[in-house]
C-alpha cells in the first residue's frame, strides 16, 4: 500500500521550505509531486536546525519503514541500529556530519548521493541511493534538506554483472596473450600457492635433471643437485628474498640438463594477486646459455690482456680498490716492475719470443699470488703491476722468487726485473696513485747492478714533496723575475785576467732565500720548464753583453747552457737568430754549450743544426767532458769549438799517474783538432799547475772566483780590470812555457 503525502497544497504547511522550493511558483505542485513519486521511493524533509524529519511520500512496501513523526535524531539512531546494513552505517554518518553539509552548501553545489543499503521487509538488504537537495527561502534564517531515496538494487546488480563479464573477457584475452608470449618466447612456466605447486610447463621436465612430481622446480634443483655448486650463493640469495615476502625476483644460474651439461638459466618469480586465499607466484624460466657465455667472452675481453691473461690497467685499478675495500686488516703493497732492456729483446730476438717472455712472466706471477685476495695486471708493454697481501718478508719473498726464476729463463739473453714498490697505508688512495707511487720508487733504482727494488718511503716521500713544492711555484717565479743571472769568470791562468765568463742561474726565493740550481734544474730538466728559464737566461745574457758594449767596454764571449730538449723545437736557430739581432751581437760572443748526451734522441738532426748555426756565426762548446758518455771519438764526429774538461778530469789527472796520461794526450789531440779547451772545477794551484803543464790556460773555478752576480762580475771584469793573483809557481811555469803574462797583454783565443 502506497502512503502518499504529496496530494495537495493542503497537506503540506503552507510556509514548507521544500514545497516553496519545489514549486518555484513557476509551475503546478501537481506536477513536481507527480515527478517525485515517479521517480523516488521515498521522499523526507530534514530540518537539523530544529532536529525535526518529515515523511513526505512513501510509495513502496519493500522496505522496513522507520517511525513516523520522530525525531531528526531518533531516525538517525533507528537507522543506524536497524534499517541500514552495519557496513553503511559509518558512510551515512559521515554523510551527514555537520562539516560535509557545511561544505556541500559552502560551494554550492545542488545535491549530494550516496549509494547504501536499505533493510527490505524480508530482513534482507537492497541498495538505495540516497540524494539531498539543500533549500534555502527567503525569510528563513536557516535552510533544510529535501532527501529522496530510490531504490537501485536491479541497478547495482545488473552493473556487477557487467562488470564480471568484462573481467572475464579480459582474463581470457590476458591468457591468450600469456600463451601467445610463452609459445613464441619459449619461456616455461610453473606455478604454485602456498608451498603447493599448481602448474609445471612439461617441458621444464624434458629440458632439466631432477623429479618434478609434484615439486616446486626450486626445491628439485637444490635438493636433487641440478643447480651448478658455484652458483649457490645467487640461487639462496634469491629465494632469500621469496621467504621475506618481496613479491618479485629474478637470477641467472647453471642448471645441469638431462644430458649431464650446464647451461644459464634466467629464473624469475613474481607474486600474482587475485581474490581467492593464499600466495599464488608464477615462475618462469630462459635458456640463456648462448648469450651469457657470449657476455662473459666479452666482458672477459675487456677486462683482460689478450696477450698474458692478465687484468688491464682499468680493471686493475678497480679490483684493486675493491680488494682493499673487502680486507681492511689486511697489510698490502702495490708492485710496479719492468724488463730491463726489453725493447732490445724484442730488436735482436723477435716480436714473438718477446711476446712468449711477457707470457711466461705472467704465468710466474699467477703460481706466487692467491687470485682471490690478490691481483696483477699487463700495465703497458713489458709493464707489470701486482697488489700483494702481506708485509716485508712477503714482499721480498716475492721479488727474489720471481726475479730468480727469470734469470734462467734463457741462455741468450739476460732478463733481470727492477721493482718499484708502494706500500699501502692510506685505503681511500686511488689505486692509480699507488702505481704512480710505485713508479717513483723504481726510478730510484733503474739500471743499478747493487739491488732490483726500492720502497716507496719516508725519504722518498719528501724529496718527491719538496719536487712538488718547486713545481708549484716555478711558472710565477719565472714571471716575478726570481730567476737571477751569476757569472763565473773564466780566467787565463798564466796572467790571471777575466777572458770570459759563463752563464748561471740561481733562484732569489722570496721566503727560502737563495736557492742553488742543484735543487731545481735536473726537476725542470725532467718537466721541460728549463726550456722556458734557458730562454729567459739567454736574454739576461744578451742584455748585459749590449750593456757593456755600450759602455765601451771590451765585450768577452759568454756561454749559455742548451738543453737537449731545445733541439725538439724546430724554431730554434730562429730564435737565437732573432735574440743576437734584437741586441745588435756580434754572434760569437754568445757560446752555446752543450753535453754530448744530447746527440743520443738523434744525433743526426743535432749536428746539422750544429752546423747551420755555426754558418750563421755561433760556436759551440762540450760541456762536462770526461764524465759519463764521453769518449776520444765525439772529439773527433761532433763539430765542437771548444772542449770544457770536467772537474773529475782534472782531479783524476792530478791524483794518478795513468790519469795524467789520459788528461795530456787528451788536451794534446784537441789542441791538434784545433779546438780550444777550458778546464772546469779548478779549485787548488796543483790543479792549475797541471793544466798549464798539459797546454791548458783556461779555467773557472773556486780557485778562480765563485759565480758572481751581474753587478759584481761588471765591476770586476770591466772597471778595476781585475786580473786574479798569479802564484809565482804558476808564474815560473807560464814564463817557461812562453806564455801571456799578467803585465803583457791578455791571451786573445777568448
Amino acid at each position: 500500500m502506497k502512503i502518499n503525502f504529496l496530494q495537495s497544497q493542503s497537506e503540506l504547511p503552507a510556509n514548507n521550505a521544500g514545497m516553496q522550493c519545489l514549486s518555484s511558483g513557476a509551475v503546478e505542485e501537481h506536477c513536481y509531486s507527480s515527478v517525485l513519486r515517479n521517480v523516488y521511493d521515498e521522499i523526507y524533509l530534514l530540518d537539523f536546525e530544529r532536529n525535526e524529519s518529515r515523511v513526505l511520500y512513501r510509495g513502496s512496501d519493500v522496505f522496513m519503514p522507520p517511525t513516523e513523526e520522530s525525531s531528526l535524531s531518533s531516525l538517525f539512531a533507528e537507522a543506524a541500529e536497524g534499517l541500514v546494513h552495519p557496513d553503511d552505517t559509518e558512510a551515512m554518518m559521515r554523510f551527514w556530519d555537520p562539516l560535509a553539509r557545511h561544505e556541500l552548501e559552502a560551494q554550492g553545489q545542488p545535491f549530494a548521493t550516496l549509494d547504501i543499503r536499505r533493510k527490505s521487509r524480508n530482513q534482507g538488504y537492497r541498495w538505495v541511493r540516497v540524494t539531498a537537495f539543500p533549500i534555502h527561502q527567503p525569510g528563513m534564517d536557516h535552510g533544510v534538506y529535501l532527501v529522496c531515496v530510490q531504490d537501485v538494487d536491479d541497478l547495482k546488480r545488473a552493473s556487477s554483472i557487467i562488470l564480471e563479464n568484462d573481467l572475464l573477457q579480459r582474463q581470457k584475452l590476458d591468457n591468450l596473450r600469456y600463451k601467445a608470449v610463452v609459445d613464441h618466447t619459449r619461456t616455461l612456466v610453473f606455478e604454485w600457492r602456498d608451498n603447493e605447486l599448481s602448474y609445471i610447463s612439461p617441458r621444464i621436465a624434458e629440458l632439466l635433471a631432477g623429479d618434478y612430481d609434484g615439486r616446486i622446480p626450486f626445491d628439485v634443483w637444490r635438493e636433487d643437485n641440478v643447480l651448478y655448486s658455484g652458483d649457490s650463493t645467487a640461487f639462496d640469495t634469491c629465494l632469500s628474498r621469496l621467504a621475506l615476502g618481496i613479491r618479485s625476483g629474478e637470477m641467472t644460474v647453471r642448471l645441469r640438463r638431462r644430458d649431464g651439461q650446464f647451461i644459464w638459466c634466467k629464473v624469475t618469480y613474481t607474486y600474482l594477486s587475485d581474490d581467492t586465499p593464499g600466495d599464488r607466484y608464477i615462475g618462469t624460466l630462459n635458456d640463456v646459455d648462448a648469450v651469457t657465455r657470449t657476455e662473459q667472452a666479452l666482458r672477459l675481453r675487456a677486462e683482460l690482456d689478450p696477450l698474458t691473461g692478465a687484468y688491464n690497467t682499468q680493471t686493475f685499478f678497480e679490483k684493486v680498490e675493491a680488494v682493499l675495500r673487502d680486507n681492511p686488516t689486511e697489510p698490502y703493497a702495490v708492485l710496479r716492475f719492468d724488463v730491463a732492456g726489453f725493447k732490445a729483446i724484442n730488436e735482436a730476438f723477435g716480436l714473438e719470443e718477446g711476446n712468449r717472455l711477457l707470457r711466461a712472466i705472467a704465468r710466474l706471477i699467477r703460481q706466487r699470488l692467491n687470485l682471490e685476495h690478490e691481483a696483477f695486471a699487463r700495465l703497458t708493454a713489458d709493464v707489470f703491476a701486482v697488489c700483494i697481501a702481506g708485509g716485508e718478508d712477503r714482499i721480498q719473498h716475492f721479488i727474489h722468487s720471481l726475479s730468480t726464476r727469470l734469470e734462467h729463463y734463457s741462455d741468450t739473453f739476460r732478463v733481470k726485473l727492477f721493482f718499484g714498490v708502494c706500500p699501502v697505508e692510506n685505503r681511500r688512495t686511488p689505486a692509480h696513485v699507488l702505481c704512480d707511487w710505485a713508479y717513483l720508487a723504481q726510478k730510484t733504482i733503474k739500471g743499478s747492478d747493487l739491488t732490483n727494488y726500492a720502497f716507496y718511503d719516508d725519504a722518498l716521500r719528501e724529496r718527491l714533496h719538496g719536487e712538488s713544492y718547486i713545481t708549484d711555484q716555478m711558472y710565477s717565479a719565472l714571471e716575478q723575475k726570481q730567476f737571477r743571472l751569476y757569472l763565473q769568470p773564466k780566467v787565463e791562468m798564466s796572467s790571471g785576467r777575466i777572458v770570459g765568463a759563463e752563464s748561471l742561474v740561481r733562484w732569489q726565493h722570496p721566503q727560502d732565500g737563495l736557492i742553488l740550481p742543484g735543487r731545481f734544474v735536473p726537476l725542470f730538466e725532467r718537466n721541460g720548464f728549463i726550456v722556458r728559464m734557458d730562454e729567459y737566461i739567454w736574454d739576461l745574457t744578451c742584455q748585459n753583453l749590449r750593456m757593456w758594449l755600450d759602455k765601451g767596454y771590451k765585450a768577452m764571449p759568454v756561454s749559455v747552457n742548451v738543453s737537449r730538449l731545445h733541439f725538439n723545437d724546430g724554431t730554434l736557430i730562429d730564435k737565437l737568430v732573432q735574440l743576437t739581432d734584437k741586441y745588435r751581437l756580434p754572434r760569437h760572443l754568445l757560446e752555446l754549450e752543450l753535453t754530448e748526451s744530447a746527440f743520443f734522441d738523434n744525433e743526426k738532426a743535432l749536428i746539422q743544426c750544429m752546423y747551420e748555426l755555426q754558418s750563421r756565426g755561433f760556436i759551440f762548446s762540450m760541456d762536462d767532458f770526461g764524465t759519463g758518455y764521453s769518449s776520444l771519438s765525439s772529439l773527433r764526429d761532433l763539430p765542437f769549438n771548444i772542449v770544457k774538461l770536467d772537474r773529475t778530469f782534472i782531479s783524476d789527472g792530478t791524483d794518478n799517474e795513468r790519469g795524467q796520461i789520459v788528461a795530456r794526450n787528451t788536451i794534446a789531440l784537441a789542441k791538434d783538432l784545433k779546438m780550444r779547451i777550458v778546464a772546469e772545477g779548478v779549485e787548488t794551484l796543483d790543479h792549475a799547475r797541471f793544466l798549464m803543464s798539459c797546454g791548458c790556460n783556461c779555467a773557472q773555478g773556486f780557485y778562480y772566483s765563485q759565480p758572481l752576480d751581474e753587478a759584481t762580475f761588471e765591476v770586476l771584469s770591466f772597471i778595476q780590470e781585475k786580473a786574479f793573483w798569479v802564484d809565482s809557481l804558476l808564474d815560473k811555469d807560464a814564463r817557461e812555457k812562453g806564455l801571456p803574462l799578467s803585465d803583457e797583454n791578455t791571451f786573445c783565443d777568448f
